[in-house]
């Protein structure tokens, strides 16, 4: 049995250098643990990974996620959005997920369905359109910028349940528009493997917080973080405490133009040269500065929008 990471990078060429970064920070923790790439091309990016999977008709939309359940080139896979950096080894991954399902993340297996789907007349939609849904179901709830995927029929059955579950909310006029179920127009992944999820009775890891991804940086003060070394401490704005991190999501296109991103980047590319510089640049003032950077911004979009 084949276990090893994956990402996903189409369309934009933004997303395969998003991508580099991720596997940057990943070996750095993790040496000789695979990490393979699902994309539309190859390129400079792509050179980079130790497995390369092609899908032959690319769609630029949730779709291409989910041909993670049938695409992984490994036995056992976790999937990691290319919008992400890695701070320490993450092979305790497998023990929480692994024994979970087929396919699972970390969440709760709750509250899927009232998240997804809030008002009474959407869930009646819903379970008028896919007979297998009712109010008793197990939907779980989770972030699905990390996912552990065993393959085999179950994984595969599931992806078909997605394609289902997505064509038939994208044709109900009441669906295609609600909100929480597309954004821009589009329709969102996150539901899609929620309710695939638990149509095939599969659930989450529900202690979410033992994997300390943290996500959306924003929100969070960095007490403590150390791309090279290993070491990521932050506090919530409730005042607790997560210490030794595993993973940062950006989540967003906002976050990954604030100064953290960047700075996380180039101390990856200095390191990767070789270049001493990355010692001096990598400490606290700079981890200041970033926070500051980002502040100020956010104060100046204010004032404008107030103007």
């Amino acid at each position: 049995m084949v276990r090893g990471f994956v990402t996903l990078a189409t369309g934009n060429i933004i997303y395969y250098r998003m991508a580099a970064n991720l596997l940057a920070s990943f070996k750095i923790h993790n040496p000789g643990v695979p990490f393979a790439i699902i994309c539309d091309r190859t390129n400079e990016y792509t050179d980079m990974f130790d497995d390369v999977v092609l899908l032959e008709k690319a769609n630029g939309n949730y779709i291409d996620k989910l041909s993670l359940l049938i695409k992984s080139p490994y036995d056992e896979s976790i999937f990691i959005e290319p919008d992400c950096l890695i701070y320490r080894n993450l092979d305790f991954f497998w023990d929480l997920l692994s024994h979970e399902s087929d396919c699972s993340s970390f969440g709760w297996n709750d509250g899927g369905l009232k998240r997804w789907f809030g008002t009474e007349e959407v869930r009646a939609r819903l379970f008028e359109l896919i007979s297998e849904l009712d109010e008793n179901m197990v939907v779980p709830l989770f972030n699905p910028g990390y996912i552990f995927i065993r393959k085999g029929s179950k994984c595969k059955k599931m992806y078909e349940d997605c394609l289902d579950v997505a064509e038939k909310i994208s044709k109900d006029s009441l669906l295609s528009q609600y909100s929480p179920l597309s954004a821009g127009g589009k329709l969102r992944d996150d539901p899609i493997f929620s309710i695939a999820m638990g149509m095939n009775g599969f659930i989450c890891h529900s202690e979410p917080k033992k994997s300390k991804c943290i996500a959306l940086p924003s929100k969070y003060t960095i007490n403590k973080i150390d791309i090279i070394e290993g070491g990521l401490d932050v506090t919530d704005k409730n005042g607790r405490k997560f210490d030794d991190c595993a993973l940062l999501h950006f989540s967003t296109r906002k976050a990954l133009e604030e100064g953290l991103y960047l700075w996380q980047t180039i101390l990856l590319f200095l390191h990767k040269k070789n270049c001493k510089l990355y010692k001096i640049l990598n400490n606290k003032v700079f981890c200041t500065v970033c926070e500051l950077f980002r502040k100020a911004k956010k104060t100046i979009k204010l004032l404008l929008n107030k103007n």
